[in-house]
Protein backbone atom coordinates (compact mmCIF):
# COMPACT_ATOMS: atom_id res chain seq x y z
CA UNK A 1 0.00 0.00 0.00
CA UNK A 2 2.80 2.39 0.89
CA UNK A 3 4.51 1.63 -2.42
CA UNK A 4 1.35 2.50 -4.36
CA UNK A 5 0.98 5.82 -2.52
CA UNK A 6 4.63 6.66 -3.18
CA UNK A 7 4.26 5.93 -6.92
CA UNK A 8 1.11 8.07 -7.08
CA UNK A 9 3.00 10.89 -5.36
CA UNK A 10 5.78 10.70 -8.00
CA UNK A 11 3.27 10.84 -10.84
CA UNK A 12 1.56 13.91 -9.37
CA UNK A 13 4.89 15.69 -8.75
CA UNK A 14 6.11 15.01 -12.29
CA UNK A 15 2.84 16.21 -13.76
CA UNK A 16 2.83 19.45 -11.78
CA UNK A 17 6.56 20.09 -11.91
CA UNK A 18 8.23 22.84 -13.88
CA UNK A 19 9.43 21.91 -17.41
CA UNK A 20 13.08 22.74 -18.06
CA UNK A 21 14.92 23.11 -21.38
CA UNK A 22 18.65 23.21 -22.15
CA UNK A 23 19.66 26.78 -23.05
CA UNK A 24 23.36 26.26 -23.58
CA UNK A 25 25.69 23.34 -24.07
CA UNK A 26 29.48 23.12 -23.88
CA UNK A 27 31.62 20.13 -24.85
CA UNK A 28 35.18 19.34 -23.90
CA UNK A 29 37.37 16.48 -25.11
CA UNK A 30 39.94 15.18 -22.70
CA UNK A 31 42.68 12.70 -23.49
CA UNK A 32 43.14 9.68 -21.29
CA UNK A 33 46.70 8.66 -20.65
CA UNK A 34 47.67 5.08 -20.25
CA UNK A 35 49.15 2.12 -22.09
CA UNK A 36 46.27 -0.36 -21.73
CA UNK A 37 45.45 -0.09 -25.47
CA UNK A 38 49.11 -0.65 -26.33
CA UNK A 39 49.18 -3.76 -24.21
CA UNK A 40 46.00 -4.92 -25.94
CA UNK A 41 47.55 -4.28 -29.38
CA UNK A 42 50.63 -6.28 -28.43
CA UNK A 43 48.40 -9.15 -27.30
CA UNK A 44 46.58 -9.13 -30.63
CA UNK A 45 49.88 -8.97 -32.54
CA UNK A 46 51.18 -11.98 -30.62
CA UNK A 47 47.93 -13.81 -31.31
CA UNK A 48 47.95 -13.31 -35.09
CA UNK A 49 51.71 -13.57 -35.56
CA UNK A 50 51.73 -17.33 -36.38
CA UNK A 51 48.96 -16.86 -38.95
CA UNK A 52 50.71 -13.88 -40.51
CA UNK A 53 53.95 -15.84 -40.83
CA UNK A 54 52.08 -18.73 -42.46
CA UNK A 55 50.31 -16.36 -44.87
CA UNK A 56 53.55 -14.57 -45.73
CA UNK A 57 55.22 -17.88 -46.50
CA UNK A 58 52.42 -18.77 -48.91
CA UNK A 59 52.43 -15.35 -50.55
CA UNK A 60 56.19 -15.45 -51.07
CA UNK A 61 56.15 -18.73 -53.01
CA UNK A 62 57.96 -18.33 -56.33
CA UNK A 63 55.75 -18.82 -59.40
CA UNK A 64 57.79 -17.82 -62.46
CA UNK A 65 60.35 -15.27 -63.69
CA UNK A 66 59.70 -12.36 -66.03
CA UNK A 67 62.45 -11.72 -68.58
CA UNK A 68 61.38 -8.11 -68.98
CA UNK A 69 58.82 -5.62 -67.71
CA UNK A 70 55.24 -6.28 -68.83
CA UNK A 71 53.04 -3.19 -69.04
CA UNK A 72 49.34 -2.47 -69.18
CA UNK A 73 48.45 -0.25 -72.15
CA UNK A 74 45.81 0.50 -74.78
CA UNK A 75 44.82 -0.49 -77.35
CA UNK A 76 47.27 -3.32 -76.66
CA UNK A 77 49.64 -3.98 -73.77
CA UNK A 78 52.18 -6.70 -73.10
CA UNK A 79 50.73 -7.37 -69.64
CA UNK A 80 47.19 -7.93 -70.92
CA UNK A 81 48.49 -10.02 -73.81
CA UNK A 82 50.43 -12.26 -71.42
CA UNK A 83 47.51 -12.80 -69.06
CA UNK A 84 45.13 -13.70 -71.89
CA UNK A 85 47.70 -15.98 -73.55
CA UNK A 86 48.21 -17.83 -70.27
CA UNK A 87 44.46 -18.22 -69.78
CA UNK A 88 44.15 -19.70 -73.27
CA UNK A 89 46.84 -22.22 -72.34
CA UNK A 90 44.98 -22.95 -69.11
CA UNK A 91 41.79 -23.64 -71.09
CA UNK A 92 43.65 -25.93 -73.47
CA UNK A 93 45.29 -27.89 -70.64
CA UNK A 94 41.92 -28.33 -68.94
CA UNK A 95 40.10 -29.35 -72.13
CA UNK A 96 37.99 -26.20 -72.18
CA UNK A 97 37.04 -25.12 -75.68
CA UNK A 98 37.83 -21.45 -76.31
CA UNK A 99 38.04 -19.64 -79.63
CA UNK A 100 39.39 -16.46 -78.07
CA UNK A 101 39.85 -14.72 -74.73
CA UNK A 102 38.62 -11.26 -73.71
CA UNK A 103 39.28 -9.53 -70.39
CA UNK A 104 39.08 -5.90 -69.27
CA UNK A 105 41.94 -3.55 -68.40
CA UNK A 106 40.20 -2.55 -65.17
CA UNK A 107 40.49 -6.12 -63.92
CA UNK A 108 44.29 -5.93 -64.02
CA UNK A 109 45.11 -3.88 -60.94
CA UNK A 110 48.82 -3.19 -61.36
CA UNK A 111 50.22 -1.17 -64.29
CA UNK A 112 53.54 -3.00 -64.59
CA UNK A 113 54.73 -6.52 -63.84
CA UNK A 114 58.42 -5.91 -63.32
CA UNK A 115 61.29 -8.01 -64.59
CA UNK A 116 62.49 -10.65 -62.15
CA UNK A 117 60.94 -13.28 -59.87
CA UNK A 118 57.15 -13.32 -59.70
CA UNK A 119 55.63 -14.54 -56.42
CA UNK A 120 52.08 -15.53 -55.49
CA UNK A 121 51.74 -12.15 -53.79
CA UNK A 122 52.25 -10.36 -57.12
CA UNK A 123 49.51 -12.39 -58.81
CA UNK A 124 47.14 -11.49 -55.97
CA UNK A 125 48.02 -7.83 -56.53
CA UNK A 126 47.39 -8.23 -60.25
CA UNK A 127 44.04 -10.02 -59.80
CA UNK A 128 42.78 -9.11 -56.31
CA UNK A 129 39.08 -9.64 -57.02
CA UNK A 130 37.36 -13.01 -56.62
CA UNK A 131 36.41 -13.21 -60.30
CA UNK A 132 36.10 -16.65 -61.83
CA UNK A 133 36.99 -18.18 -65.19
CA UNK A 134 33.89 -18.48 -67.39
CA UNK A 135 33.25 -19.64 -70.95
CA UNK A 136 30.26 -18.46 -72.96
CA UNK A 137 29.08 -19.58 -76.38
CA UNK A 138 27.85 -16.53 -78.28
CA UNK A 139 26.39 -15.94 -81.74
CA UNK A 140 28.54 -14.10 -84.26
CA UNK A 141 26.30 -11.03 -84.25
CA UNK A 142 26.73 -10.71 -80.46
CA UNK A 143 30.49 -11.15 -80.88
CA UNK A 144 30.49 -8.27 -83.35
CA UNK A 145 28.65 -6.13 -80.79
CA UNK A 146 31.34 -7.04 -78.24
CA UNK A 147 34.16 -6.20 -80.66
CA UNK A 148 32.64 -2.77 -81.29
CA UNK A 149 32.48 -2.18 -77.53
CA UNK A 150 36.17 -3.08 -77.31
CA UNK A 151 36.84 -0.58 -80.09
CA UNK A 152 34.88 2.14 -78.29
CA UNK A 153 36.88 1.37 -75.12
CA UNK A 154 40.12 1.82 -77.10
CA UNK A 155 41.05 -1.85 -76.84
CA UNK A 156 41.24 -4.54 -74.16
CA UNK A 157 43.35 -7.57 -73.21
CA UNK A 158 42.66 -10.35 -75.74
CA UNK A 159 44.13 -13.56 -77.13
CA UNK A 160 43.11 -15.49 -80.23
CA UNK A 161 41.55 -12.30 -81.55
CA UNK A 162 42.96 -9.74 -83.95
CA UNK A 163 41.16 -6.55 -84.97
CA UNK A 164 41.67 -2.98 -86.06
CA UNK A 165 39.92 0.03 -84.58
CA UNK A 166 38.61 2.51 -87.13
CA UNK A 167 36.19 5.30 -86.16
CA UNK A 168 35.35 3.45 -82.92
CA UNK A 169 34.37 0.32 -84.85
CA UNK A 170 36.05 -3.08 -85.07
CA UNK A 171 37.34 -3.96 -88.54
CA UNK A 172 39.57 -6.60 -90.13
CA UNK A 173 38.57 -9.09 -87.43
CA UNK A 174 40.22 -12.49 -87.25
CA UNK A 175 39.72 -15.38 -84.85
CA UNK A 176 42.74 -17.67 -84.54
CA UNK A 177 44.04 -16.17 -87.76
CA UNK A 178 40.82 -16.93 -89.66
CA UNK A 179 38.51 -14.10 -90.84
CA UNK A 180 35.63 -13.59 -88.44
CA UNK A 181 32.32 -15.10 -89.62
CA UNK A 182 29.27 -13.31 -88.23
CA UNK A 183 27.16 -16.37 -89.07
CA UNK A 184 29.15 -18.63 -86.73
CA UNK A 185 28.95 -19.20 -82.98
CA UNK A 186 32.09 -18.70 -80.88
CA UNK A 187 33.28 -19.80 -77.45
CA UNK A 188 34.70 -16.88 -75.46
CA UNK A 189 36.98 -17.33 -72.45
CA UNK A 190 36.42 -14.48 -70.02
CA UNK A 191 35.68 -13.50 -66.41
CA UNK A 192 32.33 -13.86 -64.69
CA UNK A 193 32.35 -10.06 -64.37
CA UNK A 194 32.28 -9.59 -68.14
CA UNK A 195 30.05 -12.63 -68.67
CA UNK A 196 27.52 -10.95 -66.38
CA UNK A 197 27.54 -7.83 -68.56
CA UNK A 198 30.10 -5.77 -66.67
CA UNK A 199 32.10 -2.99 -68.36
CA UNK A 200 29.46 -2.61 -71.11
CA UNK A 201 29.75 -6.27 -72.16
CA UNK A 202 25.98 -6.72 -72.42
CA UNK A 203 26.57 -8.76 -75.59
CA UNK A 204 27.71 -11.66 -73.37
CA UNK A 205 24.41 -11.80 -71.49
CA UNK A 206 22.01 -14.66 -72.33
CA UNK A 207 24.57 -16.76 -74.25
CA UNK A 208 23.75 -19.96 -76.11
CA UNK A 209 25.75 -21.87 -73.48
CA UNK A 210 27.72 -20.96 -70.39
CA UNK A 211 30.32 -22.89 -68.41
CA UNK A 212 31.13 -21.66 -64.91
CA UNK A 213 34.41 -23.33 -63.99
CA UNK A 214 34.20 -22.23 -60.31
CA UNK A 215 37.92 -21.50 -60.64
CA UNK A 216 39.21 -18.15 -59.41
CA UNK A 217 41.10 -16.34 -62.13
CA UNK A 218 44.19 -15.76 -60.00
CA UNK A 219 44.28 -19.45 -59.01
CA UNK A 220 44.05 -20.48 -62.67
CA UNK A 221 46.81 -18.02 -63.58
CA UNK A 222 49.09 -19.23 -60.78
CA UNK A 223 48.46 -22.86 -61.75
CA UNK A 224 49.35 -22.29 -65.39
CA UNK A 225 52.36 -20.09 -64.62
CA UNK A 226 53.77 -22.83 -62.37
CA UNK A 227 53.40 -25.30 -65.23
CA UNK A 228 55.27 -22.92 -67.51
CA UNK A 229 57.99 -22.47 -64.91
CA UNK A 230 58.38 -26.25 -64.55
CA UNK A 231 59.06 -26.33 -68.30
CA UNK A 232 61.80 -23.73 -67.93
CA UNK A 233 59.72 -20.95 -69.50
CA UNK A 234 59.86 -17.27 -68.55
CA UNK A 235 57.40 -14.45 -69.16
CA UNK A 236 58.26 -12.29 -72.15
CA UNK A 237 56.72 -9.04 -73.34
CA UNK A 238 54.68 -9.67 -76.48
CA UNK A 239 53.03 -6.95 -78.55
CA UNK A 240 52.03 -8.45 -81.87
CA UNK A 241 49.41 -6.00 -83.10
CA UNK A 242 46.43 -8.11 -82.05
CA UNK A 243 44.54 -4.84 -81.55
CA UNK A 244 45.68 -1.80 -83.50
CA UNK A 245 44.19 1.63 -84.00
CA UNK A 246 44.09 3.08 -87.50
Amino acid sequence: MKNKIFLLFLVVISACGTSYQVKEQQNQNRGIKGDSSLASDETVIDLIKPYKLALDSLMNIHVIDASTDLKKAQPEGSLGNMVCDVFMEYAKNNKLQADFCVLNNGGLRIPVLYKGPIAVRTVFELLPFDNQVVLVKVRGQKCLELFNVLAQNNGAPVAGLNMDIENDLATNIKIMGVPFDVAKDYWILTSDYLANGGDKAEALLNPLERIDTQKLMRDALIEQLKIMNSRGQNLNAVKDGRISKK
